[in-house]
């Protein structure tokens, strides 16, 4: 069993150094956002940053499962760790469409303890990869029956209580409309909106990975219909959705970002 943190499981110098090497190498696109709600301690690749580390956290417990379950030859092609090499797929193409990897070697320096050291990010032709056999697949989220394919026609069913009552859930939403007396029926009103918009442009509802599994997001607008202010998670059941939770638009955007890169327009002009 190896740990799920990336900062646990190798020393890691120059962190922001090989994000920036991966953002350059990567097909181009925006990593961080343009207003963000609070200044990020990584300016420059921020999106990538949370990126990297939970496809690093998936994939390590992917594989801790199927080692448990004695089935290493697949683990291997979820997170490749033999004698002096680890390494794990982020996801993420070369401007050739080449899968880029994250490489680790064993750890000889002294001024730390831990097992492996960063080498940086490559692609499968790259020295560094010369010994990995086989390569680490890219990472899959469960898919429910459905797929990652919205059914407009789906009743939304909200749970009103959940989003309202809980404290996390409540400080999501505008500061604007919080002290709402209808409140209730506001939230209920704007997913009544956003089903309808939904149904004759169902590309405003994307996907996202959430604990290994696809839900989706639905674009909510509190304060101005045409200004998406939330979004909403929509687990699919038996014939319908379940709205749970809300989640701020960064929220969401770094949550759709680990299905695929953001084409939503609601989530595009968050980043810059």
């Amino acid at each position: 069993m190896i740990l799920p943190d990336l900062f646990e499981f190798a020393y890691v110098p120059n962190w922001f150094d090989h994000l920036s090497s991966l953002a350059e190498m990567a097909m181009p696109e925006s990593w961080r956002f343009s207003y963000p709600l609070l200044p990020p301690k990584n300016p420059d690749t921020p999106i990538l940053e949370k990126y990297v580390n939970y496809v690093f956290k998936k994939q390590v417990i992917d594989f801790n499962n199927f080692q448990y379950e004695s089935d290493p030859e697949f683990a291997d092609r979820i997170f490749y760790l033999r004698n002096e090499k680890a390494c794990f797929n982020t996801g993420l193409y070369t401007k050739n469409y080449k899968s880029i990897y994250g490489c680790f070697t064993r750890n000889k320096r002294k001024d730390t303890m831990l097992d492996w050291f960063f080498r940086g990010f490559f692609d499968d032709v790259a020295p560094d990869m010369k010994y990995v056999q086989p390569l680490p697949d890219k990472p899959g989220f469960f898919l429910p029956i459905t797929g990652m394919t919205y059914f407009p026609a789906w009743d939304i069913r909200v749970n009103v209580n959940h989003i309202l009552c809980d404290p996390d859930n409540f400080a999501r939403l505008p500061i604007e409309v919080q002290r709402a007396k209808n409140l209730s029926l506001l939230l209920e009103t704007a997913v009544e909106l956003a089903r309808r918009k939904a149904s004759f442009e169902p590309g405003i509802v994307v996907p996202q990975g959430y604990q290994g599994k696809v839900q989706f997001l639905l674009p909510l607008c509190l304060l101005d219909t045409e200004r998406t202010d939330l979004a909403m998670t929509l687990t699919p059941m038996d014939g319908y959705y379940l709205g749970h939770t809300c989640l701020t638009l960064e929220m969401a955007y770094l949550n759709a970002r680990l299905i695929g890169r953001p084409v939503a327009p609601w989530l595009l002009e968050l980043v810059t």
